[in-house]
């Protein structure tokens, strides 16, 4: 074959794939409208099951503990005729029961699952009032696996439950209380609700009002939660959602799914806004079951929305999917062989793979801080130095919440001109360029001297990508807020800026600026117009795989 007629073949091989790809795409786009149209029929006529392709949807109420939810039921056509596994999808916040219908019908009619989307309390047409993972949701979830085993034909021992954002924090404390269920997949779940609020105690603008908008006409709240809800978003109270039993949601379910036994798939996007990625990378390893981590770039849940919600071609929820087959209904496909942690760069770039986290992070250095004005990442740590800077914004902004990572997700970030950031509000330092590149895995750590001028003060840090024209590209960042304080008096201020996974090109640099306004994403405690000093010792120390 000459080299022109291999070279054709490859062509009409690309174009056959892509043209299969389409229309599968095509044909799942065409099915999930079905369902959603099927399901809206459906509303007003409880229990009445409608045929569609290689299954069969119902829309119903099915008793929770105590309260009806209200359920969409997706099963393969033969549910009478043998045992079936089952899966439980709770919604995402403000969704219906539909919001899953993209997964719902793949696992469906691909792997013969019974699967029961359904509100959780308080939400929509489900009963009660939002219990934000607590007891009354755990209780609800096995209520539904009691009445699925007793009217669905659903084998006892072949159970899964299956959720994204809201969703994934019920799968958690499900499985936690319920050992029937035997696997999971959480996309984007939350870890510490009173931090993913206000992040060491540094309210965020845009998440309680995303949150209060996306549940207000839909969400019936307790009194506590209402309070909790206005502390957070009228008055900017970074504390407001301390102490609620759900708080440190992740960190109480491992482990009990330790104990359980439970098969974890989980998956998170590197620049979730609303609910920080951190918790899940920081804590996977403590899972002793099986276990599977997928991080990529996104915002919330943008990373496995296309398959959760559409079913279209996805990595997270196509592995997901493989998950509870073969923890679930014992497949031999392969899965539990692969690759425990995959990470995809929260730049761009494939997924890497390694078998914990820990083998992914890289060792810490410590780069001493020069004085602002020179700026230096990696100065002499026995320079003694002092500069004061105003408080107010710049051109730094952290992030733009559910645009940023959405952009990231894309590879279409913006790139900021650093040099138009103003030295005379802003702490900036640079390293030196790295020859070879380098990789930024881990969480970096933040060590100021600072002098505030009030007893409140925040702070902002951001690490970028900076690039040999000057412009940079925000790689991780995190504010720290501190009540208390003696004014004028220096106080150090240590914090962890979030995790991630970076890849640094030859030729490349890294910049931390540190602000004490960020009006974008935080609401900041620091007085506008006032002092605050920096001084040594200040250090930033990062996890990088090359000096």
């Amino acid at each position: 074959m000459t080299s022109r007629s291999r070279g054709f073949v490859k062509l009409r091989s690309a174009a056959l794939a892509t043209a299969t790809l389409v229309t599968a795409t095509a044909t799942l786009v065409t099915v999930t409208a079905t369902l959603v149209t099927a399901a809206t029929a459906l509303w007003e006529s409880p229990a009445a099951a409608v045929p569609i392709p290689g299954g069969q949807i119902t829309t119903l109420f099915v008793p929770g503990a105590g309260v009806r939810l209200n359920a969409v039921i997706t099963a393969p056509a033969d549910i009478a005729v043998h045992k079936n596994p089952l899966v439980l999808q709770p919604s995402g916040w403000g969704m219906p029961a539909v919001g899953s219908i993209g997964s719902a019908y793949k696992l469906s009619s691909g792997e013969n699952f019974v699967s029961i989307e359904y509100t959780a309390r308080g939400m929509y047409l489900s009963e009660g009032e939002v219990d934000l993972f607590g007891a009354n949701d755990a209780a609800d979830a096995s209520a539904v696996i009691d009445w699925a085993i007793a009217n669905l034909n659903v084998d006892p021992d072949r159970i899964a439950i299956a959720g994204g954002s809201y969703g994934a924090g019920m799968a958690l404390v499900a499985a936690a209380r319920d050992p029937r269920i035997k696997a999971i997949v959480a996309d984007s779940p939350p870890g510490d609700l009173a931090d993913a609020l206000a992040p060491n105690g540094t309210p965020k603008t845009g998440g309680p009002w995303a949150l209060a908008i996306a549940g207000a006409a839909t969400n019936r709240f307790t009194p506590d939660l209402v309070q909790r809800g206005l502390d957070l978003a009228l008055n900017n109270t970074g504390g407001a959602f301390a102490g609620v039993v759900s708080q440190h949601l992740l960190a109480d379910a491992i482990p009990k799914l330790n104990a359980n036994g439970t098969a974890v798939f989980l998956a998170h996007d590197w620049q979730d806004s609303l609910l920080p990625s951190g918790p899940v990378f920081t804590s996977f390893d403590e899972l002793t079951g099986p276990k599977m981590l997928y991080m990529q770039p996104g915002d919330h849940s943008t990373g496995g929305g296309a398959g959760q919600v559409a079913g279209l071609p996805n990595p997270i929820w196509d592995a997901g999917i493989r998950w509870l087959d073969h923890y679930v209904n014992g497949a031999d496909n392969g899965i539990d062989s692969e690759p425990v942690v995959n990470l995809a760069p929260a730049g761009t770039g494939p997924y890497r793979h390694f078998d914990s986290v820990a083998e992914a992070v890289a060792d810490y250095r410590p780069f001493p801080l020069s004085v602002p004005a020179a700026g230096v990442m990696g100065a002499d740590p026995t320079e003694n130095w002092s500069q004061p800077l105003l408080s107010g914004p710049t051109t730094a902004v952290a992030a733009v919440p559910y645009v940023s990572g959405t952009m990231a997700q894309l590879a279409v970030a913006p790139a900021v001109p650093l040099g138009t950031v103003d030295r005379n509000l802003a702490g900036v330092w640079r390293t030196a360029p790295f020859a070879a590149g380098t990789l930024v895995s881990g969480a970096p750590r933040l060590s100021l001297t600072a002098t505030p001028a009030s007893s409140d003060l925040t702070l902002i840090g951001i690490l970028y990508d900076e690039g040999p024209d000057g412009t940079g590209k925000e790689i991780t960042y995190r504010p720290l807020t501190r009540h208390g304080l003696q004014p004028g008096a220096p106080t150090e201020m240590n914090w962890d800026l979030a995790a991630t996974y970076w890849e640094l090109a030859p030729g490349h640099r890294l910049t931390l600026t540190v602000t004490s306004q960020d009006p974008i994403p935080f609401v900041s405690s620091t007085p506008m117009g006032s002092v605050v000093t920096f001084s040594a010792p200040s250090t930033a120390e990062l996890p990088i795989t090359a000096s």
